[in-house]
């Protein structure tokens, strides 16, 4: 049996990166119907736990997510983001009851200073890039690339003409 544990701290302020992907990958976020779904229910989930998105990205068949949860346990978000998203999909007849639309588990890393917190958000931005969907992070609208154009943290050219390397960087 393979061991398993979750990454603990102690601390409220404490950031994690969340990788979770689609049952074998399938991609199932293809429309921007899809995507705004998830951003709803990411929404919602946020408000729920009180918790702090940092950064995020959605793709077809995978979410990152950059998240200081507050008092919530990170392992609750996770399965209230993935079971909204199940639920609103059974809603409108995506999916039906009984099926699994989840990898049943997800892929966290505590990010442990500033320099490991840079390198999360430089991996989650540049993602769409990374899986050929875009050529630039620009052109993806379903990240929060832009609320970090918005504060000066990047130029809104950033990635576009050489791809970006993220030193230690293994999220997907």
């Amino acid at each position: 049996m393979v061991g398993y544990r979750r990454n603990k701290s102690e601390s409220p302020d404490a950031e994690l990166f969340l990788t979770i992907a689609t049952r074998n990958r399938e991609p199932l976020f293809s429309s921007s119907a899809d995507f705004e779904l998830v951003l709803d229910v990411m929404q919602r989930t946020r408000e729920r736990f009180n918790m702090k998105i940092m950064a995020w990205a959605i793709l077809p068949d995978h979410i990152h997510l950059l998240i200081v949860p507050g008092d919530a346990d990170y392992s609750k978000v996770v399965y209230s983001l993935k079971k909204g998203i199940g639920a609103e999909y059974k809603k409108i007849g995506y999916i039906s009851k009984g099926d699994k639309i989840w990898q049943d588990r997800f892929w966290e890393h505590t990010v442990k200073d500033e320099d490991d917190h840079l390198r999360c958000v430089e991996y989650i931005h540049y993602n769409p890039v990374k899986h050929s969907l875009v050529s630039a992070p620009r052109e993806w609208e379903y990240s929060s690339f832009y609320k970090y154009v918005d504060r000066g943290i990047y130029l809104e050219n950033w990635g576009d003409s050489e791809s970006v390397v993220v030193q230690g960087a293994g999220f997907d």
